[in-house]
């Protein structure tokens, strides 16, 4: 089987394109390596508390709460009763609260699901955004720019000078953390010359690591082993919670029949919803493209594919572009 990538001249055989594929993996994760700050990219920030807000969480959320401490931070998904994704946050371990911060669920639909299910704990679910401000950080030099210390280690967050909370939130993203500032504390603007990055160089670079947003890209009609979630979202060992059901039967199976996967294509970005066809027939769709920085190097995103008889060769788009995928490595084709 031969084929040709965009922009070379010579066609690869099965085994090229292989050694080709993993390589790119390697480059994208380095091309797009942000440094600097951004601000306004937070979409959750909610304050749960209560004697009874540790039972109430550990019976909705995927992640094993016990034995965490003040300081400890865990991802953590929302499901529905039948397993789809709702939501996903980091849940973090204060001496009073649980912090509950999401880069892309709503605080709105975060609340909503929550307060659904309080019958009759002590709990209350407040959304603390307009108190606190939040900073995007990448880097170590940004961090020493702005005084921060090193940064905390896996699995922690750590206080800053002034109250705030310095946290690792962005799976795929070891090096960018998340500041939140008390509004008495905040900063009208980034210190100069600190340098910034956009809102769309945090998505090239969460769809480089193959990361989606939640629920825009992963929602509702889709299960977190269809993206690897399970890997650290879920515990298979904790007691019952909404989803838990079906995450026990799935991990029993060991497999999906779709994956999300990273794709790659010359031109312009298709849309999110765009089909994804092999041998003229769908097998998969586009879930979200992000042009790259340098033009002639096309686009990037994420498509959910059927992994059933999936063609190593690639993906077609209706107007008969190539879309290449990227497979993680324990992804069976």
């Amino acid at each position: 089987m031969r084929f040709t990538y965009p922009g070379q001249q010579k066609p690869f055989t099965f085994y090229q394109d292989f050694y080709y594929r993993l390589n790119f993996n390697d480059m994208t994760e380095s091309l797009f390596e942000l440094k600097g700050a951004c601000m306004g990219a937070t979409a959750a920030w909610l304050a749960v508390s209560g004697p009874d807000a540790e039972s109430f969480l550990q019976g909705q959320a995927t992640q094993d709460l016990r034995g965490m401490q003040p300081g400890n931070l865990r991802r953590s998904l929302w499901l529905n009763l039948k397993g789809k994704v709702l939501g996903e946050t980091q849940i973090i371990k204060s001496q009073d609260t649980w912090w509950l911060w999401s880069a892309y669920t709503p605080s709105e639909s975060l609340r909503a699901r929550l307060e659904d299910f309080i019958i009759a704990d002590d709990v209350t679910v407040t959304d603390a955004r307009q108190d606190w401000q939040h900073i995007t950080i990448a880097g170590a030099d940004t961090l020493r720019a702005l005084d921060l210390g090193p940064p905390p280690s896996t699995g922690t967050w750590r206080t800053t000078p002034g109250g705030g909370m310095l946290f690792n939130g962005r799976p795929g993203l070891p090096h960018v953390w998340e500041l939140a500032l008390p509004a008495t504390t905040a900063r009208n603007e980034l210190p100069k010359p600190l340098p910034s990055f956009t809102l769309e160089d945090l998505t090239l670079a969460r769809l480089s690591a193959g990361q989606p947003a939640i629920p825009q890209e992963l929602g509702a009609d889709d299960l977190p082993q269809e993206a690897g979630l399970e890997q650290d979202a879920i515990s298979f060992s904790k007691g019952c919670y909404l989803g838990q059901e079906i995450m026990a039967r799935l991990h029993a199976m060991g497999r999906v029949r779709r994956q999300l996967l990273r794709i790659r294509g010359a031109g312009t970005p298709p849309v999110p919803g765009t089909h994804l066809l092999q041998h003229g027939k769908r097998c998969g769709e586009v879930r979200a493209a992000a042009a790259t920085r340098h033009p002639d190097s096309g686009w990037l995103g994420l498509g959910m594919v059927n992994l059933l008889g999936l063609d190593p060769a690639g993906l077609d788009l209706p107007d008969g572009r190539i879309a290449h995928f990227f497979a993680p490595s324990d992804t069976k084709i």
